[in-house]
């Protein structure tokens, strides 16, 4: 049992920040997860979509930023910014800010009275007063029903995918039109795979032309974190105020700042190498022998070795596994995501959710790196006043 004690359940870029804030103000925290997890298990060659400004995690006073890791390890200023270099950041951010984590993960989360229970997959379990639930979105990964009952020898989300060298001279389909999609399409395509991109719409790519062509008066058009078009972008980058539009204003910004787009440096790896099937969908995929038959929208078929969802995620409190089902049912929540008050508490006091589960309250920030700095100051504040 430990007292004003806040454990953070997930060791990614929002909880290293949220942890890093409550530490320089001498609060006792415990992480649980693995460091940076979800991005240790990308593949070779992947590069942020975010650009630099908008790939910094989050200290109080600022000194473990993205350019004060190149100024102190003389590591090149890379854009766009590749995985590896990423990671090395974080581990230096870690190092400094979080040298102690705890690998084990979280097996159930309980409330027992006004403590919360965690029981450990090494058979701990450890009482504290406050959690925060930031687990990423891995847990949350949406696959299209053609595709739920499919072998994962034969079909799979990108995310489950850190090796793609497996695939050189494979005839493969990538289904999607976000970054992640279009990126894994042409990572398969440079490792000899034959690539089809199959989406639903049109393939977009993100045009910047305002920073491009604006000289100094960019930055008026683009905050730092650089999310959602020019306009829309300035009031995404204020969460606790995004917070306070009514729900329909709120799920109409989020989804026209989140539409399926691929990042500008991106494009001429795509284009010409991939071929691209726009405005179609699957009706329907079937296991043919050692491959899959694939029914298309436009009346067409196709013969795939393999199937790549590259479908994106839906967060939703449903798939939090490691909530414990009495604890679930006492957070309110709207289509999935828990209703959170301004310093990210749900309605079970001292439990906060950062991230994207909390997308649904801050806005589209909270899928993105640039999103852990708000979250991270509000939680300490908010444990600060209590303790």
């Amino acid at each position: 049992m430990m007292h004003d004690t806040v454990a953070i359940i997930g060791a990614g870029p929002y909880g290293l920040s949220v942890a890093a804030h409550l530490k320089e103000q001498g609060i006792s925290v415990l992480v649980f997860g693995k460091p940076m997890e979800f991005w240790q298990n990308m593949p070779e060659g992947l590069c942020l979509k975010s650009v630099w400004s908008a790939s910094t995690l989050s200290d109080p006073a600022g000194k473990y930023s993205l350019d004060n890791f190149i100024a102190a390890t003389h590591a090149p200023h890379q854009e766009p910014i590749p995985l590896p270099l990423f990671l090395d950041y974080t581990r230096w951010f870690q190092q400094h800010n979080v040298p102690n984590i705890d690998p084990t993960y979280v097996q159930r989360l309980s409330r027992n009275g006004n403590q919360f229970q965690l029981d450990l997959a090494d058979s701990r379990t450890i009482k504290v007063d406050r959690v925060v639930v930031a687990a990423g979105i891995s847990l949350f990964t949406y696959i299209p029903e053609y595709a739920r009952a499919l072998p994962t020898t034969l079909a799979s989300h990108t995310q489950d995918h850190t090796d793609l060298t497996p695939f050189k001279g494979r005839n493969v389909a990538v289904v999607g039109s976000g970054q992640s999609a279009l990126e894994y399409a042409a990572l398969l395509h440079e490792v000899g795979a034959s690539v089809e991109l199959i989406a639903r719409g049109p393939v977009l790519w993100v045009n910047r032309k305002l920073y491009d062509f604006t000289g100094p008066a960019r930055h008026i058009f683009y905050p730092p974190s650089d999310v959602g078009p020019p306009g829309l972008n300035w009031l995404i980058s204020y969460p606790l105020v995004f917070r306070r539009l009514p729900d329909k204003t709120r799920h109409l910004v989020d989804k026209r700042a989140v539409r399926p787009a691929g990042a500008k440096w991106l494009r001429s790896r795509v284009e010409g190498h991939v071929l691209i099937t726009q405005n179609t969908q699957i009706i329907k995929a079937t296991v043919h022998g050692q491959s899959l038959h694939l029914r298309l929208s436009d009346g067409t078929t196709r013969e795939v070795d393999y199937l790549f969802l590259g479908t994106g995620y839906q967060p939703n409190l449903e798939k939090v596994k490691f909530l414990d089902p009495t604890l679930h049912q006492q957070v309110e929540h709207q289509n999935g995501y828990p209703l959170q008050n301004e310093w990210f508490e749900s309605s079970v006091p001292n439990l906060y959710f950062i991230g994207a589960i909390a997308g649904h309250t801050f806005g589209p920030l909270c899928r993105f790196v640039a999103g852990a700095k708000i979250p991270a100051q509000q939680i300490t504040r908010h444990v600060n006043s209590s303790v």
